[in-house]
């Protein structure tokens, strides 16, 4: 099987670079090469690429622009592979469910690395139909980190009638698959009314809340059962349930498994129901901070163990982006710039360190690992 590739870079030195690199792979046919977006997205219908390999910084629409695009084009079925020379964007572009990313300038031991994950992801993905899909045919996903909402479905989500709606709706979203007792929920939400009136509240959410799940047209439902009330998200999913697995994927990072931690570590929009006004949630709003930074610190330490510093630190900087006193981020830092003899970086490392603890009125912990 051959697979439709492009590549596209403004730089000509790289384009023709990449272009030599694939001719080693027969199974790789290269179907187009760009110096811009909109020729890209001008083709895209006729070429039906299933591999890109994209340069980040370009004019116009840089990469991780169009590689959304493209994604959403392809029901995220386009293996999407980055270039990068670690400029202004970098960080940005872990943000995207790409397959890899390629430093500049690109070696063949690592390029080779690369077709190897593409070859993997293509064995292991199930059959599908060929072409590009409309990008209403993504699966809908339910966001708990940053705004709660629902996207990739083929219609606009409606608006919430209420905060107190929307609170609700993230309640029952929490105590997902086991639900909540009315009366606990009662107490919750309507602590300071009477029985009657918070029971009214309910009633009157609850109504508005259905109304607004048949709007999104998705098969998500609520149920009542024996004083129990439980959300199904039928086909939906959810974008805490894809950080929880790749959190036990992350206990053995490979290069098969990679991706998947990487999109699932994309998906943390912001903190855990962070548009939803409500103390209830503040334990798991903290518990989740740590536990991202705890991925990014895993996926970090994955990368500096295959010898790619600058993609280790960008993730551990991405830790301490929400969890300024990581410990573990720190250290990982400090050691891939002593790694690297990267004297400056160390030494604006640790005085960062120090600035983080003393903000919060602390002192750093001895480093006595250097």
């Amino acid at each position: 099987m051959k697979y439709r590739t492009i590549i596209v870079d403004d730089e000509l030195p790289a384009l023709t670079k990449l272009r030599y690199l694939l001719e080693a792979y027969s199974d790789f046919e290269l179907i187009g090469a760009f110096d811009n977006a909109d020729d890209v997205l001008d083709s895209i219908e006729e070429l039906r690429p299933q591999v890109a390999f994209l340069d980040i910084a370009m004019p116009g629409h840089n990469g991780m622009e169009l590689a959304s695009m493209l994604q959403a084009r392809s029901a995220d079925r386009i293996k999407i592979i980055f270039i990068t020379a670690f400029d202004q964007y970098a960080v940005s572009a872990f943000e995207i469910n790409a397959t890899d990313y390629l430093l500049k300038p690109v070696s063949k031991e690592r390029f080779h690395k690369s077709i190897l994950r593409i070859q993997d992801m293509f064995a292991e993905a199930p059959p599908a139909s060929s072409g590009f899909a409309p990008a209403h045919s993504s699966q809908p996903m339910l966001h708990a980190f940053g705004k709660l909402e629902i996207t990739g479905g083929s219609t606009i989500q409606p608006e919430w009638r209420t905060a107190k709606v929307r609170e609700l709706f993230a309640l029952f979203l929490q105590n997902r698959p086991n639900g909540i007792y009315r009366q606990t929920l009662l107490k919750t939400l309507w602590g300071n009314l009477s029985e009657e009136k918070a029971l009214s509240n309910l009633n009157t959410c609850n109504y508005y809340l259905r109304k607004f799940l048949k709007e999104t047209q998705t098969d998500i439902s609520l149920n009542y059962k024996r004083g129990y009330y439980s959300l199904d998200l039928g086909s939906v999913v959810c974008d805490a349930d894809i950080f929880q697995h790749a959190e036990s994927l992350a206990s053995s990072l490979s290069e098969t498994n990679l991706p998947d931690v990487l999109y699932a570590a994309s998906l943390y929009r912001g903190k855990y129901f962070e548009d939803v006004k409500c103390d209830w949630a503040n334990l798991l709003r903290d518990q989740y901070d740590i536990r991202y930074a705890s991925l990014r610190v895993k996926i970090a330490s994955y990368y500096a163990s295959a010898g790619e510093l600058e993609a280790s630190n960008s993730h551990a900087a991405m830790a301490l982006d929400i969890d300024p006193l990581c410990e573990n981020a720190w250290k990982l830092l400090l050691i891939n710039y002593k790694a690297s003899d990267d004297r400056t970086h160390f030494e604006t490392t640790q005085k960062s360190r120090a600035s983080a603890y003393q903000n919060l009125g602390l002192t750093a912990p001895v480093l006595d690992f250097l």
